[in-house]
């Protein structure tokens, strides 16, 4: 036999495939899970601007502001932040809208993830 025959075969076991099969099973799981919770971030966040940014409602009061918010979320499906979350500031450029909030994504049976957003209306 050469030496090249008795050299030691590289690759992948099965044991090995299984456990990155596994890993990256999970992975993919938690992703399913939290990029929606990011994507409705930008949204909300996007809606933030777009309401400070909307000339209508530069002189608006704090009731139509809250129908403003009610309208955009029931078009963008926002469901993470109710209006009573929301605080209004009037600033000089007109309004500045800002949010605490948090969601709880539940990943496997006992176990969560929780993340906390401070959207803003500021560029």
């Amino acid at each position: 036999m050469t030496s090249r025959a008795r050299s030691k075969q590289k690759g992948l076991s099965v044991t090995g495939l299984i456990f990155v099969s596994i890993v990256l099973v999970l992975v993919i799981i938690v992703g399913f899970k939290v990029v929606p919770v990011y994507m409705e971030y930008g949204t909300i966040q996007r809606l933030f601007r777009s309401m400070a940014d909307d000339p209508t409602l530069r002189a608006a009061r704090r009731g139509d502001l809250e129908r403003a918010w009610a309208l955009r979320t029931s078009v963008d499906n926002v469901k993470s932040l109710s209006g009573d979350l929301i605080e209004y500031n009037k600033d000089a450029d007109g309004w500045l809208i800002t949010a605490d909030y948090s969601v709880k994504v539940p990943l496997f049976r006992n176990v969560s993830a929780c993340f906390d957003f401070h959207p803003t209306s500021k560029q």
